[in-house]
């Protein structure tokens, strides 16, 4: 005895077929559409199915994928008996059926019957011939309505939404791809089952009520929230329910929206304002953000206290010029009144004009802010302010620094006069100055005569006020465009510019020598010092500063030899 599972919602049709399959002795259950059928196959595994392939609910094509799909029964005879077979002759091999029969006069059923049950026996599976086309004929439109059922399956089963058909008992009758990938589970398991069933969390409850009552009232569409979201496994969903009345039949149909990278990036957002609202209450500097239209939006604690804005007007978004006008007469712009509402025009324009680069904003008080306008995406202006009071008053103070230190680099520290260094870079400029206008310039190198004598006797204290003294003499006689300097010890260079002759040299070496003879009273003590002087010429003697001092040094020795206390040319 055979046990055969007929699947067929044609009446006189599922008559004949019983009748011929129990007159050979089968056994058999009888199923009106796919969903009933499985159903069925819940607790009867046949050794034959037997199946239509057009019907309500689950399909032929469906039942039989499922089918061959399922390892319990995936050995099973299927049979397609079908009207349209003949019409699908390509496409219905694809289902994997064992035997095809084209339905046609209901006295050949008896001969198809026989066929079935012999080529079961004969244990002939997977037959690819379309048996019972004789006196046949293809129906065009059937064809077209095969055509257009394949376009809206490619259609539903690409679909990036889950799609879900239920039947008016809620149970599930077609799914499509993304709705079985987003449930993680196959078809077989799908089908039958009802939605709530691989569904959970907040509404779920609301679901059950709405499928309750769609048989007996006119409901609209349902839809849960996004804001409590749907749980389907590890997704997070949204889902839409719409009723579609069919005659005097209705079905339901399943939206499910997965939400998960939504809210995901909902989540990331909402993390990333509080991280951003915390930074930008923690940070030192002011921030203002603004829209387009130059009305506040955000401001940071810091901005708000750099200018005194009270909470309560911030609450009302000021616009730009309302922040201004706020702190117009409390010391804080130091703008004439006359000039103050031009002053706003100007700030608008620029803060319209777009990014601006770091400048500085002194405040009447003596604050000073450093601010930047930054224009943003969307239109609108993120204004930034740095207080740099300190670093402005530090800056002066560096600059101060600066030039004490510059001072004691290119300065005598006991005289104050210029050392070699200095001495040497405005020998540079002399030397071009001098070649563009012709003239002469004079190098002396001295050297005080009796000052070891003096710091001997008298001490290195005195020996100091000794040279300070000196310094202050050879000062008075200079004019400013000349220079001397201390290069060590007790000598001293000279270097006399806008020299015409040395005529000029020698009234100035004269000058020295007879300051140099009076004596220097040091606390009550009359010192006596002289002093040998040697003159090297620019540019008769060259223009290397070097090479000149050199020139010169070698003359002061040469006036020391001839009895001191005088000066010496070098020899041409």
């Amino acid at each position: 005895m055979y046990k055969v599972l007929i699947v067929e919602n044609n009446p006189t049709i599922v008559r004949l077929i019983s009748h011929f399959f129990q007159s050979a002795g089968c056994d058999i259950r009888l199923a009106d559409d796919g969903l009933a059928a499985m159903n069925v196959l819940d607790s009867f595994t046949p050794d034959i199915l037997f199946t239509d392939i057009i019907m309500p609910k689950i399909s032929g094509d469906e039942l039989c994928r499922i089918v061959r799909q399922t390892p319990r029964l995936k050995d099973i005879f299927i049979v397609i008996y079908s009207a349209i077979a003949y019409e699908d002759e390509m496409q219905i091999f694809d289902l994997d059926a064992d035997l095809y029969i084209a339905k046609g006069p209901h006295d050949t059923v008896k001969n198809h019957i026989h066929h079935v049950l012999t080529q079961f026996r004969s244990g002939k599976r997977r037959e690819n011939i379309l048996h019972g086309t004789q006196e046949l004929y293809p129906r065009g439109i059937t064809k077209e309505l095969l055509l257009s059922r394949r376009h809206h399956h490619t259609i539903l089963e690409n679909l990036a939404e889950a799609v879900i058909e239920m039947d008016s008992a809620g149970q599930i009758v077609q799914v499509n791809r993304a709705a079985q990938e987003l449930l993680a589970s196959d078809l077989a398991t799908l089908l039958s089952s009802r939605l709530t069933d691989h569904l959970a969390g907040p509404g779920i409850d609301l679901i059950e009520q709405w499928l309750a009552h769609i048989s007996t009232q006119k409901l609209p569409p349902f839809q849960s929230s996004y804001d409590s979201p749907l749980l389907a496994g590890t997704h997070q969903v949204v889902l839409k329910l719409v009723c579609v009345t069919e005659k005097n039949e209705f079905f339901i149909v399943a939206i499910l929206q997965d939400v998960t990278s939504h809210k995901r990036t909902e989540s990331k957002l909402v993390t990333m304002v509080y991280e951003f609202n915390a930074m930008m209450e923690s940070i030192g500097y002011g921030v203002l953000f603004m829209d387009a239209n130059l009305k506040c939006r955000i401001a940071n604690r810091a901005f708000r206290d750099m200018w005194g804005i009270p909470d309560e007007l911030f609450a009302r978004h000021p616009t730009f010029r309302d922040l201004i006008n706020f702190n117009r007469y409390k010391g804080i712009y130091d703008i004439p009144e006359e000039k103050f509402d031009r002053y706003i025009e100007e700030r608008e324009t620029a803060v319209r004009s777009g990014t601006s680069v770091p400048d500085d904003f002194f405040r009447k008080d003596g604050l000073v802010y450093q601010y930047q306008c930054v224009a943003l995406p969307d239109g609108g202006r993120m204004l930034t302010y740095f207080d740099i009071t300190k670093l402005k008053n530090t800056q002066t103070q560096l600059a101060k620094t600066l030039v004490e230190v510059q001072e004691l680099a290119n300065r005598d520290p006991l005289t104050g006069l210029p050392n070699l260094r200095l001495l040497q870079e405005r020998f540079i400029c002399i030397l071009s100055m001098s070649e563009r206008k012709g003239w002469k310039a004079a190098i002396m190198f001295i050297d005080l005569d009796g000052f070891k004598e003096v710091n001997d006797i008298y001490g290195h204290m005195a020996g100091d006020m000794v040279l300070k003294t000196v310094a202050q003499r050879l000062s008075g006689i200079l004019r400013k465009a000349d220079t001397v300097a201390r290069i060590g010890g007790d000598e001293f260079l000279i270097i006399q510019t806008e020299v015409s002759d040395t005529s000029e040299v020698v009234l100035v070496a004269d000058k020295i020598l007879h300051q140099f003879a009076a004596p220097f009273n040091l606390a009550g003590m009359e010192i006596q010092i002289g002093a040998s002087i040697g003159i090297a010429m620019y540019p008769a003697h060259g223009n290397n500063i070097q090479f000149l001092i050199k020139k010169a040094d070698e003359a002061m020795y040469k006036a020391k030899s001839l009895g001191k206390r005088g000066y010496t040319f070098a020899p041409d």
